[in-house]
């Protein structure tokens, strides 16, 4: 048995009586503002590997296979899923290492210092947000757990 009570270790509080679906925790202000600079650091990054790869002429099935890692991990995002968020961070890392070896090689490419710019930004507003975002979850529970004694 788990602390929630359930012998999975769901907390099953979380969930509404009419379906299946969890009760969302609305985001405080710093969390949503993370949430939106993490997601314009992704559509930055996407934007210039986009362009990147339009003026190289990089075949669209490398191109998949090049934003694969990225693309994998959109909905657990969409969801507000915290476990999403972090392997982002964790992804973003590789990029980066593609975007500095990119810089040395292109030190005047304006694309490419947007490119590191969009990884910092993405990698940065990721852990924010888990840890904002982790706090806010948990003081909600511990609210509905004081409140149900």
């Amino acid at each position: 048995m788990s602390r929630s009570g359930s012998p999975c270790g769901a907390d099953l509080r979380a969930f509404s009586m009419s379906g299946d679906s969890p009760v969302p925790t609305p985001r405080g202000t710093s969390a949503t503002w993370t949430f939106l600079g993490m997601w314009c650091g992704l559509l930055l990054l996407l934007g210039t590997q986009i362009m990147d790869a339009w003026q190289r002429s990089v075949p669209p099935v490398l191109l998949f296979f090049w934003f694969a890692p990225l693309l994998i991990l959109i909905p657990g995002l969409l969801r507000d899923r915290l476990r999403s968020v972090t392997w982002m961070a964790f992804v973003s890392l590789m990029y980066f290492v593609w975007s500095v070896l990119r810089l040395f090689a292109e030190p005047d490419s304006l694309r490419a210092q947007a490119e590191l710019g969009a990884v910092i930004l993405l990698f940065v507003c990721c852990g924010f947000y888990v840890r904002q975002r982790g706090r806010e979850l948990q003081g909600s529970q511990a609210a509905d757990t004081e409140s149900e004694v």
